[in-house]
């Protein structure tokens, strides 16, 4: 019998580190790093500390959900054992697909009104030529493109430090390109401490999609160590970099100006470092918003594709076009929720209020996804206790309740928005009984762990000291039953 073809461990903790720093250079990640630096001043540093909190919980729980499971997998793949079929469906659907709906077409209007500023082309026509290309980049199966995007991000993140760096030092002061702004120099901004702490959930977006670094685990030579530590270096690393860019823009930036823009961190830049810095940013932010944009296009299909191969979604999302051997129904659902948002903000004139109404709604089914995610460990680990875990939360009966306590905190202070969010989620939680339901499918199914480790070294190659200690576990298991 011919043997089963299997993905190579071959990735080390560079790439792993990569993926989960490599949203930071997003559109809308520096539109929230421009926003809450606006707001809060130099008091930043502590907002998006407290938001760091819950973020680095969640990092302690995805590294022990890894470390247990070395698959491709995501929220629903850690999800099923613990909670069921019910909280995996929706935990995916609320987390990811809401998320990607509504940040990958403000990603790609924060790249039209960017190219708009540069060129003067109409940003409605820029973000529908970014889209166009990304169908075509993922549709047609550009294979160099994945090798070229890893390296475009590191380079995007790379000149966002320097320009933080830049204005740090007052370098663009020295060239005489940059003008300090003396009101902006006290610590707390002007409603005080009330709006330092209010500003918490959007600077949480700071660090959107640091566990994209999870899916890789399948192909990492040690997932268990190098995903974990990915993770939590990759929130430092991004935690220190904003700041560092904050510091400068608030220094020589208008804040008025930066809490109404719909590109404050172009704003800051120009400020740092005159127009070089604002070119410069401008066309960080067009290339962030094509990536990220290319990233979701890339990653969601292929979620549903999982899932359907599941029984979570229709089954039509597991279909392959014959040729090009890509998710095209999957392709073709995610470019339509992304164009509706795109047209929605465009519509609605690109505003700031625009943009953070839906980097906010989002944020809000994601921290939900964190806190479930967070009860995943706990549950697992009350299910499973003696299932080997080579990465362990840290004292986790207090780390994950206080990490679950900043998400819900977080969520508080976007309540403005808590009433969408929560309607958005009412619809997927409705979907995720009624497909289960019709399907006669029990809705508290619960996978077990056994056939989840099954399906990991089915696919995967031999992973050295955690394949050793699950086939311990599973002959332990077998003989007490």
């Amino acid at each position: 019998m011919e043997e089963k073809v299997k993905l190579k461990r071959i990735l080390g903790f560079p790439a792993t580190y990569g993926a989960a720093v490599g949203l930071v250079v997003s559109g809308t990640a520096m539109f929230s790093v421009g926003n809450v630096g606006a707001i809060s001043g130099n008091a930043t540093f502590i907002c998006a500390a407290i938001a760091l909190i819950p973020m680095m919980s969640t990092a302690f729980a995805f590294g022990e959900l890894t470390a247990m499971l070395p698959g491709g997998g995501m929220i629903s793949d850690y999800t099923s054992p613990a909670l069921g079929r019910f909280w995996a469906t929706f935990a995916l659907l609320s987390g990811y697909v809401v998320l990607i709906a509504c940040d990958g077409g403000t990603q790609l209007v924060m790249g039209g009104l960017a190219f708009e500023d540069l060129i003067g082309i109409p940003q409605a026509a820029v973000s529908i030529v970014l889209l166009g290309i990304i169908i075509c980049v993922n549709v047609f199966g550009v294979q160099f493109y994945g090798g070229a995007q890893a390296a475009i991000t590191w380079i995007m993140m790379i000149v966002f430090l320097i320009l933080g760096i830049v204005g740090s030092l007052g370098t663009g002061e020295a060239l005489g390109v940059a003008t300090p702004v003396p009101e902006n120099a006290g610590l707390l901004p002007e409603g005080g401490w009330p709006t330092v702490f209010g500003a918490v959930g959007t600077a949480v977006w700071f660090f959107i999609g640091f566990e994209f670094a999870c899916p890789l685990a399948e192909e990492n030579r040690k997932p268990y160590k190098y995903v974990p530590w990915a993770l939590i270096f990759g929130l430092i690393t991004i935690y220190v970099t904003d700041i560092i860019f904050v510091y400068g823009a608030v220094k020589y930036t208008d804040l008025e100006l930066m809490t109404t823009s719909s590109v404050p961190h172009v704003d800051a830049a120009s400020a740092i470092l005159g127009p070089v810095g604002g070119i410069t940013m401008g066309l960080l932010t067009i290339f962030a918003s094509f990536t990220t944009g290319n990233d979701y296009v890339c990653a969601l299909p292929r979620m549903l594709y999982g899932m359907a191969r599941e029984n979570l979604v229709p089954k039509v999302f597991a279909k392959l076009h014959p040729k090009y051997r890509v998710p095209m129904y999957g392709i073709f659902f995610t470019v339509c929720l992304i164009l509706l948002v795109l047209i929605y903000v465009t519509v609605k004139g690109g505003t700031s209020d625009a943009i953070l109404t839906l980097i906010n709604t989002a944020c809000i089914t994601w921290l939900i996804a964190y806190i479930i995610a967070m009860v995943d460990v706990l549950v697992l680990r009350k299910k499973y206790p003696d299932f080997p875990r080579l990465f362990k939360v840290p004292a986790a009966g207090i780390v994950l309740p206080i990490g679950m306590l900043g998400a819900l905190y977080a969520i508080y202070t976007l309540a403005y928005v808590l009433m969408f969010a929560c309607i958005l989620m009412a619809v997927i939680a409705a979907y995720a009984v009624i497909w289960n339901k019709a399907h006669g499918l029990p809705v508290n199914d619960k996978v077990p762990i056994e056939k989840l480790v099954k399906d990991v070294r089915d696919r995967s190659e031999y992973l050295a000291v955690w394949d050793e200690a699950v086939e311990e576990w599973l002959k332990k298991r077998d003989a007490l039953q």
